[in-house]
């Protein structure tokens, strides 16, 4: 974040080639025609001052370039709307100074989460689109210059739109975290460092970038006299002096900073910058008023001084104003707001050696110390900013404002029915996707069951004191089970694993009397509802089940899809009211009449003790236990209602005339069936 002038001037300057001009050029020259001028428009943004001070560096070179030229400056957010504005720059404010822990996870969202980054660019397009190109249009600009990322990715949108018809640049600041500073729309991106080059690249395109010079004002580069500086701004001359810098908001731990290094030995003097923060400043001149070693100083346009006269920086982000201080020749330390792109900036510029790291108030004093011997010249550094490595490279570094006034015209703007085809491609996508979750998911189910009236079946109201049971069992022992509870006259519905039933196993069951109930199997694939009715359909054909009929569904219940094509094949969920292993010791709570009990078994001698547990409670509590097909035909006293079925409308269900003996397990005892002479023996049908 840079301290510079206040606010964002508008500049509006010529300035004419170098070459002896005719007569009729002179008099061109005295009426300059518009036509003949380079517009260039720049798109700042109050949101610090570091894209404010880029946007005025970029005016000043393009008003000392020798074409005629002309550079405004407006507020880039400002132009796309007040809300967008409100968003971003007191979003952002707030953040930084209240809850910085806050932008640290949003960042992190932008950065590491794709559709959270789509769909911030496409609220971003969408409010701010429209205002931005008429703003534009307002200006008729030859060149469109951005220097926030938020404005860069609304400029990207109308280019490649074809909204705006001039070249579109982008100025980079900083050195990571490019997602938003560099965009495929733009025709050509200025970065200050050449290890952003590669980043932007793999965004925009090859030859979407150049290393230009760093956007700061000439008068950081001036020769200066540290002692002079510090004569000409009244602070001591004698003794370390370090510079802790908030940016244009000042935030981050200044006060513990300033406390910390007055307490060091050896440093004589410590100018804290509070930037436009006023409230920061008051609170600082109160707290160091008895410290004279402590000098305050809120908004100022002297940092070119001070950054000269410094022995070093600290600063909380990693922004401008650490290409100032380079440029002065001034070792940065970085300290005091380790959050969102801060933190990664720095990191990087750490690993680059253009600044220390300080992690806390002890690891500070020791960074500043030991950056008081890295202060050179400000030639020497400032070549080495930009990463140029050979001392000629200074040479071969243009400046920004050439490039702008030379943009290419890189981006070929989409025709319009190929941007509408995207959109509405997108939007189809976007329907889809929601679409395949919302079919795919459990977790509307209940809902959906509402509003499609497909409420799987818990209870039946009946006036007789019976509960439906349906034992769920593997496949391969289903009919030995069932053998064994019909030699002791209990007779229950069977489910076993979803799939298909032997005719072998159809017949054996048919001979029992027994019933068995169609399964919806588990599945964790994602279009699992798709095979509904095939499932449904082969396990109803295989019992013979040519109407309307019950199945059981999973225990995690149905998603959407797999409710609307049960409804479509005429299936009716059963979810029971309970659902327990047959060894549960105990029920979840006590069944009533009308009750639909699921019981889990695997086969074993102990699950089919459970069984005879369970038959058994339930005769101590007076209820005689059913099949589904039996519950279902019962007499009814009420209507239909959440969940419930009266037996007038459920399914009917066929008879078999024989059974087959086999012996059961010594543990098993039961009662004969009220209605064990007329058992279903393939399932529920209406």
């Amino acid at each position: 974040m840079q301290e510079g002038a206040r606010g964002l001037p508008k500049l509006s300057r010529m300035r004419l080639r170098n070459s002896k001009p005719s007569h009729a050029a002179s008099e061109q020259a005295a009426t300059p025609s518009r036509a003949a001028t380079r517009r260039v428009l720049i798109l700042s943004a109050d949101v610090g001052e570091g894209h404010a001070a880029a946007a005025r560096a970029l005016a000043q070179q393009v008003d000392s370039s020798p074409e005629l030229s002309e550079a405004k400056i407006i507020d880039g957010l400002a132009a796309m709307g007040p809300l967008l504005r409100q968003i971003v720059q007191d979003g952002y404010r707030i953040q930084l100074r209240l809850m910085p822990w806050t932008y640290t996870i949003v960042y992190w969202l932008l950065e590491r989460v794709a559709p959270v980054r789509w769909l911030t660019r496409r609220v971003l397009c969408l409010l701010g689109a429209r205002p931005l190109a008429n703003r534009i249009a307002e200006h008729a600009p030859d060149v469109v210059v951005s220097t926030h990322p938020a404005v860069t990715v609304v400029l990207s949108h109308l280019r490649r739109r074809g909204a705006i018809d001039c070249p579109a640049v982008a100025t980079i600041t900083d050195l990571t975290g490019l997602f938003f500073w560099a965009q495929p729309g733009i025709d050509m991106h200025l970065v200050m460092y050449d290890a952003s080059i590669p980043a932007v690249e793999r965004i925009a395109g090859q030859g979407s970038v150049t290393l230009v010079q760093p956007l700061i004002s000439a008068e950081f580069l001036k020769p200066r006299c540290p002692l002079q500086a510090r004569r000409a701004l009244g602070l001591p001359q004698d003794g370390r002096m370090v510079v802790v810098s908030g940016g244009g908001w000042g935030v981050g731990d200044i006060e513990g900073a300033v406390r910390e290094l007055c307490e060091a030995d050896g440093i004589g003097c410590v100018v804290c910058l509070a930037g436009r923060n006023d409230q920061l400043r008051a609170r600082l001149s109160r707290v160091f008023e008895g410290e004279p070693r402590v000098h305050v100083y809120g908004f100022t346009e002297k940092m070119p001084d001070l950054l000269t006269a410094a022995d070093a920086l600290v600063h909380a982000t990693g922004g401008v104003t650490c290409l100032e201080a380079k440029a002065t020749g001034t070792p940065v330390v970085s300290y005091g707001l380790p959050v969102g792109h801060a933190r990664l900036n720095t990191r990087a510029m750490a690993s680059l050696d253009l600044l220390r790291l300080a992690g806390d108030t002890e690891e500070l004093v020791q960074q500043v110390r030991a950056s008081f011997a890295e202060r050179v010249p400000a030639r020497e550094r400032a070549l080495a900013l930009a990463g140029a490595p050979e001392p000629d490279a200074e040479r071969r570094l243009e400046g920004a404002a050439e490039i702008v006034l030379d943009a290419p015209r890189r981006v070929l703007p989409r025709p319009s029915w190929q941007t509408a085809l995207v959109a509405a491609s997108a939007q189809l996508a976007l329907l889809l996707s929601l679409g395949t979750w919302i079919m795919s998911t459990d977790e509307v189910g209940a809902l959906a069951s509402v509003i499609l009236h497909a409420q799987p079946l818990k209870r039946v109201r009946t006036s007789q004191r019976a509960v439906g049971v349906i034992v769920r069992a593997p496949a391969a022992q289903t009919p030995t089970i069932a053998a064994q509870l019909s030699k002791r006259g209990i007779h229950l519905s069977f489910a076993d694993d979803g799939s298909v039933p032997a005719a072998a196993t159809v017949a054996r069951m048919r001979v029992l009397g027994e019933q068995i109930v169609p399964q919806m199997p588990v599945s964790t694939t994602l279009l699992r509802w798709l095979k509904t009715r095939g499932i449904l359909g082969a396990q109803a054909k295989a019992l013979g089940l040519h109407r309307a009929y019950y199945f059981l569904q999973p225990a995690g219940g149905l998603n959407v899809g797999q409710m609307i094509l049960a409804r479509s094949a005429d299936a009716t969920p059963v979810q029971g009211a309970l659902r327990v292993p047959a060894t549960s010791t105990a029920p979840q709570r006590s069944a009533r009449a009308g009750d639909v009990l699921v019981l889990s078994v695997d086969g074993s001698r102990a699950s089919l003790a459970g069984i005879e547990r369970t038959v058994a409670r339930l005769r101590a509590e007076g209820l005689s236990s059913e099949s589904l097909g039996a519950l279902t035909r019962s007499p009814s006293i009420s209507a239909t209602s959440n969940g419930e079925r009266a037996s007038s409308a459920a399914p009917q269900t066929s008879s078999a005339s024989a059974t087959e003996s086999v012996a059961p397990p010594s543990t098993l005892s039961g009662k004969s069936s009220p209605s064990s002479s007329s058992a279903s023996t393939t399932g529920t049908t209406v």
